[in-house]
């Protein structure tokens, strides 16, 4: 690692150099901005802002990056960002930051956003960022990476960071494509996108997706290693098919999204106490998502109106199979859960004499289900029958005020009305930007995650989860941005913060699943992050990050589970021998990791390598190989395991043939 942050910091000291800064004008214009990284953030303030003034530490991935490093996943997406690691337990992907990544968390502390729109579900809180997300990355425009809380806009879940995936339109698209693609572990995927926009002013795209897989065929887990369990070996147990549908309609003042996502997974585990390596009544998990949400947005002067409503829905069926004790016959209990809310929310944005903006906003949610079932199959009669649902509303306001040219001040503050409780959540910011390439900022939030149904189900957990509170979090962040014209943005930051009342479960005799849900952890933190990225030219472009942390259990001391101390990436890419066409490179690297029971895990380094081949107009060839070097390695599994690590896949291949009709 020495040599990393060695270079790391050469950059960065050389971005900051007199001699560099000479080259940059004293005043980037907004298009010299977007010449790298994107220049501007939506999802910081919920409105388009530079990202110089924003009050957060931003990163971008855009739908160029995308496309050369053949990302599959919004998780492959998010592995390369600054700070941030995936781990996957064979089941769903889980998403680390600033040192926390708590095995089996769901994802809770993670607000996602599709267009500004809430998708966490309203069961578990979840935002699920692999293959269960329910849109292809094909249809990505930019994903926004905003970190540190952001309660104060966004209410629950916006804990450590917000996550905006923003789609592309018919115009960005104009044109229709079909790919096709197949590779290692019997991958395969049908794709067809298109979009166009139309002189009538309407703006139309589609996509529809469909993938299967069998995933890895033998895969040995040492925790079930005998003779009873086949040997610790899971043989075919590993595959998943996915369907994704999605669609954009803008026409005037409004805009609809739709999409609808379903994944079955088989799960080779045996998590939850499931039989090993059962083969007639398989673990498996089937995920539903649907989305629907209809913006109207319009300006009247100086004042731009947001009104939205939505409509999501999210279903999961688990198969669990259980043997008997004594030769009893196999009990294969099914679980369901359905969850379904519909929203509404209006915000008014407008600019004041004295260069004053000021956003105000109100959100009404109307959770019609948050239900839970378990029952066995064959049999009619529930084991447990959970229905619930709830309502909750807020109302925010936010304020920003420059002061001279170089100066700009930010507060926020957010009520929100739960059942059991209201919440109140501020933020603050300072910005001093002595050029509109630079930007030192000092940043102060608080956030919190409010319990989830799942959490609060008395009938599961007994009734101390209705005592259950929000959990807290308050964080301090030093940031430093820069933009050297359109060639290189660094930027370093610094942070501490400090989480309260994290929901975390313990043993209970008295309830019907032997535990329950208490306010109990506490945490501390603090890190460092730096990060380059840089186009140098015959199209080469490279990004360097690197994020050195330390999050402890303030009760013990200890280092989290799940937590390396070092986290760092590095991407080039650069055209090919080819016309038009580009080869890319990202590695990936993780230091130790504790599991759950204090084991240690080696530290985790992989290289994926990725080629674009224009064949003619309308011909793309596609290939990739990820883990190229075919490293062994484990990611920590969670309580509802009973292996401690699971490891992760091997050496894989991917090609695939794009047929594009007057696309980009």
């Amino acid at each position: 690692m020495t040599r990393v942050t060695t270079l790391l910091f050469l950059v960065l000291s050389i971005g900051a150099s007199p001699a560099i800064a000479q080259r940059a004008l004293p005043d980037l214009t907004l298009e010299e901005l977007m010449g790298l990284d994107a220049g501007r953030v939506f999802g910081a303030s919920d409105r388009l802002q530079p990202v110089t003034e924003a009050p957060a530490s931003v990163s971008f991935v855009t739908a160029e990056d995308i496309a050369r490093f053949g990302h599959r996943t919004l998780a492959d997406v998010l592995r390369g960002v600054r700070g941030v690691y995936v781990s996957d337990d064979r089941n769903f992907s889980l998403l680390g930051i600033r040192g926390f990544g708590k095995p089996g968390d769901y994802n809770s502390r993670i607000l996602l956003l599709v267009n500004g729109h809430r998708v966490n579900d309203n069961v578990f809180g979840q935002a699920e960022i692999g293959a269960e997300f329910g849109i292809d990355p094909a249809m990505f425009e930019r994903v926004e990476i905003i970190r540190g809380p952001a309660s104060a806009l966004y209410g629950d879940s916006a804990f450590f960071a917000v996550i905006n995936v923003i789609t592309k339109t018919g115009a960005s698209m104009h044109g229709a494509t079909m790919a096709l693609e197949g590779g290692s572990l019997g991958r395969s995927v049908v794709r067809t996108t298109g979009g166009k926009s139309f002189a009538n002013g309407v703006d139309v795209a589609l996509s529809g997706t469909y993938e299967r897989s069998s995933g890895v065929d033998r895969l040995y887990f040492p925790a079930f290693d005998t003779p009873a369990t086949n040997n610790g070996v899971a043989r075919g147990l590993d595959g998943q098919r996915v369907g994704q549908l999605y669609a954009q309609l803008a026409m005037g003042h409004v805009t609809f999204t739709g999409a609808y996502g379903t994944r079955r997974k088989d799960v080779p585990t045996a998590s939850f106490g499931t039989t090993f390596n059962e083969q007639q009544f398989r673990e498996e998990t089937t995920d539903r998502h649907t989305l629907a949400d209809l913006v109207y947005r319009r300006s009247f002067g100086k004042s731009h109106v947001t009104v939205r409503g939505s409509y999501d829905q999210f279903s999961v069926d688990g198969t669990y199979p259980l043997s008997g004790a004594d030769g009893e016959p196999l009990t294969v209990f099914h679980n369901v859960v359905l969850g379904s809310r519909w929203s509404a929310g209006t915000k008014l944005t407008r600019a004041f004499p004295g260069r004053q903006t000021v956003t105000a906003g109100a959100e009404f949610i109307d959770n019609i289900h948050q239900d839970q079932q378990t029952g066995i199959v064959g049999l009619p009669d529930l084991l447990l029958d959970a229905p619930r649902s709830s309502v909750q509303g807020a109302i925010y306001a936010l304020d920003e005020i420059k002061f001279g040219r170089w100066i700009m001040a930010n507060a926020g503050l957010r009520y929100d009305h739960y059942e059991a409780f209201p919440k109140v959540t501020p933020r603050a910011a300072v910005v001093v930007a002595p050029s509109a390439g630079q930007a030192f900022k000092y940043l102060y939030g608080e956030a919190f995650r409010a319990p989830s149904a799942y959490e609060r189900n008395t009938i599961y957990f007994g009734e101390n989860t209705l005592a259950l509170r929000p959990e807290i979090i308050r964080t301090h962040e030093l940031v430093w941005e820069r933009y050297t014209r359109d060639w290189l943005r660094t930027s370093a930051s610094t942070y501490w913060y400090r989480a309260d009342g994290l929901i975390t479960l313990v043993l209970d005799p008295s309830t019907f699943q032997g535990t329950t849900y208490i306010n109990s952890g506490h945490v501390r933190a603090k890190g460092l992050e730096l990060e380059a990225q840089m186009r140098l030219g015959r199209g080469v472009s490279g990004q360097l990050s690197y994020a050195l942390q330390r999050t402890e259990d303030l009760e013990t001391g200890t280092r989290l589970a799940n937590s390396p101390a070092h986290v760092a990436t590095a991407r080039v890419s650069a055209s090919g021998p080819w016309s038009r066409s580009s080869v890319s490179l990202e590695v990936l690297f993780l230091s130790h990791r504790q599991t759950l029971a204090m084991a240690t895990l080696s530290p985790a380094a992989t290289a994926s390598i990725s080629i674009v081949m224009p064949m003619g107009r309308t011909f793309e060839l596609v290939g990739g190989v990820r883990n190229l070097l075919n490293a062994q390695y484990s990611d920590p599994a969670s309580a509802d395991h009973r292996q401690d690590a699971i490891v992760q896949n091997g050496r894989t291949l991917n090609v695939g043939l794009t047929w594009k009709v007057g696309a980009k």
